[in-house]
This record gives C-alpha cells, sequence and structure tokens, in this order.
C-alpha cells in the first residue's frame, strides 16, 4: 500500500526549498531594480502556502518508504516542482501560457535546452537566473 502521508510530507519540505529559491530570485530583482520581483513574490508566496499544505497533509507519517513510494514521489515531485517552477514566468507575463511556462520550467529542470522563449536576451536577470 502506498504511504500517502509520508510523500506529502517530503514533497511539502522540497516545496518549501523551490520556495527559498524563488526568494533567491527575488533579491536579484531587486538588486538589478528590475520591475518583475512582485511576480516572484507572489509564486514565492503560491508555493509556500502550497508547502504548508502538502506539510499538513503530511502530518504524523509513517516514516518508511517503499520503492513503490519512491517511485510515484519522484514522479510527483517532477509534476509540482514544474507546476511550481513555471509560476514566475507566468505570474510576471513573459510566457502568456501557463503550458508554454510548464514547458520551459521542465526543460530548464531537467536541463535538456529546449525552450519555447525566442530570445532569451532580453529576459529579466532573475528569469534567466531562475531558468
Amino acid at each position: 500500500m502506498i504511504n500517502l502521508k509520508i510523500i506529502y510530507k517530503i514533497i511539502g519540505q522540497l516545496l518549501y526549498i523551490e520556495a527559498f529559491l524563488m526568494a533567491v530570485c527575488i533579491v536579484m530583482a531587486f538588486g538589478y531594480g528590475e520591475t518583475d520581483s512582485m511576480g516572484f513574490l507572489f509564486s514565492t508566496i503560491i508555493t509556500v502556502v502550497a508547502a504548508l499544505v502538502f506539510r499538513y497533509l503530511g502530518i504524523n507519517a509513517n516514516n518508511t518508504l517503499g520503492r513503490r513510494d519512491a517511485y510515484l514521489l519522484v514522479t510527483l515531485v517532477w509534476i509540482v516542482f514544474s507546476f511550481f517552477g513555471a509560476l514566475p514566468f507566468y505570474i510576471t507575463g513573459y510566457l502568456p501560457h501557463f503550458t508554454d511556462a510548464y514547458f520551459e520550467t521542465m526543460s530548464g529542470f531537467s536541463t535538456t535546452g529546449a525552450s519555447v522563449i525566442d530570445s532569451v536576451e532580453r529576459l529579466p536577470h532573475a528569469l534567466k537566473f531562475w531558468r
């Protein structure tokens, strides 16, 4: 049987890490005087709230992770991380379609190099760093 509570708990912990990395981009945007810092701020807040929800769902989890749990966890982390990682692209408006933002994020996380952005050089520094 799949232990969903431990999966929720781990996803929540990992989303905190992703939110921290988004916060680094906020500092970078402020440092460069860019206007996309609010998009990163909203993305960070949404990610932290989701992390809190996942941590709550994983409260009192049995800390044993089986093989099937691990396979499901890795799959869900790729999907969930890419979803929340796409938020800065989408909220800032540089990629107006969420599917493009999701693809761009999945491409960046997997380091495949594929991109839907025509001129990456035009992106603000914080989004380039996030990418």
